[in-house]
């Protein structure tokens, strides 16, 4: 099972916000704690710092938050700190960034995407009706609409996967959704579980449903079966004559 944090990220810049968080750091799994002390100089401050004035109407920002210049933030959005916001970004409507989390430079929120303590570097986007929660996503890579980032077992206990020879590897964490490597693409109406880690370059074709460890440079699809069998001529009633009759 492979952790190491230049095996998911490379070439990063100090001028990165990651790159604070990543200072005499191995192990992928510290950079969450290393957020957290970021985010808790936000929560210290105890002000809103807000360096744009692209804010439509109807946004709601509650808690101590940093918010880089350059950054548009739609109607209907809500942001709840401590949060990290960097320059350049761009926060479609209706999205909801939830404490802990940290947008590098020029990342991208899609329509209606819920984003919880995730750790995003430059450039990265995550699409429409997303969920990402407790991840890593690395350096322009492209998370698609309607994905579900899974961040928590069933059981709601420590996180337990699987390494690439199948033996099982206890993340002593109860919240941990994807750590995702640079470059990486998650393709429309995917779902990933509880701990997954995908290696840089490795593209997770729609409609898939992936765990474990996913290693860098590789492509993931599911081969469905489809069937096509005849069907009969019937004129659908109008949606405005619905009833009960016409279900059965």
């Amino acid at each position: 099972m492979k952790f190491n944090i230049n095996y998911y990220f490379e070439k990063i810049e100090k001028q990165e916000i990651f790159y604070t968080l990543v200072q005499d750091k191995e192990d992928a799994l510290e950079i969450f704690d290393a957020s957290l002390e970021l985010i808790d100089k936000i929560e210290a401050s105890g002000k809103q710092e807000i360096h744009t004035s692209s804010i439509q109407e109807n946004v709601k920002i509650k808690g101590n938050v940093y918010i880089g210049e350059g950054t548009e933030i739609e109607s209907g959005c809500i942001i709840q700190g401590p949060v990290y916001i960097g320059k350049n970004c761009k926060i479609m409507y209706n999205s909801y960034i939830r404490p802990g989390t940290v947008l590098g430079d020029n990342c991208v929120i899609g329509f209606s995407t819920e984003i919880k303590h995730t750790i995003m570097r430059d450039g990265s986007k995550v699409s429409d009706l997303a969920f990402v929660g407790d991840s890593i996503i690395g350096k322009n890579s492209r998370i698609g609409s309607g994905v579900i980032v899974a961040n928590r077992g069933f059981t709601q206990s420590n996180v337990i996967i699987k390494d690439e020879n199948k033996e099982p590897v206890d993340l002593k964490r109860e919240a941990i959704g994807v750590i995702l490597g640079d470059n990486c693409r998650i393709g429309a109406n995917c779902t990933t579980s509880p701990g997954t880690f995908i290696g840089k370059f490795t593209w997770i074709y729609p409609h898939t449903c992936v765990h474990g460890f996913i290693p860098e440079l590789t492509k993931v699809y599911d081969r469905q079966n489809i069937v096509f069998a005849p069907n009969e001529k019937k004129v659908l009633y109008k949606s405005t004559d619905w009833n009960y009759e016409n279900y059965k």
